[in-house]
């Protein structure tokens, strides 16, 4: 069973994949460039459990949540309006709408630091064939 973690950067490359054939087949691939592109990507559900974003939301929701990360405070807003929007049109709970957000999937983008996209393709791209190698 993967974890999601695992699960996440599955995705990602290939959604990284489907983002390289898009580009021009003659000129050189920016690794930095791909990255960046795949990383706003739709992203197939959200990587984290049920617990954990209720947790979380509740931090955000009582002005406690303190991040220096800018995409994971993107991440808890986006789940919270998610939630909000949810909970004011059919009046359930806030661990009700979450569990709807989370279960119906499809993030609107990965929520991945340059960083770590930059090393998941540059430990899978295959320079001389321009695909990715999803391990």
């Amino acid at each position: 069973m993967y974890s999601l973690v695992t699960l996440r950067n599955r995705h990602f490359l290939e959604a990284a994949g489907r983002v390289l054939s898009t580009l021009p087949a003659g000129r050189p691939v920016s690794l930095e460039h791909l990255a960046s592109l795949t990383a706003l990507e739709p992203a197939p559900c959200y990587y984290c459990t049920f617990e954990y974003s209720l947790r979380m939301l509740r931090v955000l929701r009582h002005g406690r949540l303190k991040l220096r990360n800018d995409r994971r405070l993107a991440l808890w807003e986006e789940l919270n309006s998610r939630a909000s929007r949810l909970m004011e049109r059919r009046g359930c709970r806030l661990g009700d709408a979450l569990a709807d957000v989370l279960a119906s999937g499809r993030a609107s983008q990965f929520f991945i630091s340059p960083a770590r996209a930059m090393d998941l393709l540059r430990n899978s791209f295959d320079q001389k064939s321009r695909r990715i190698v999803i391990p």
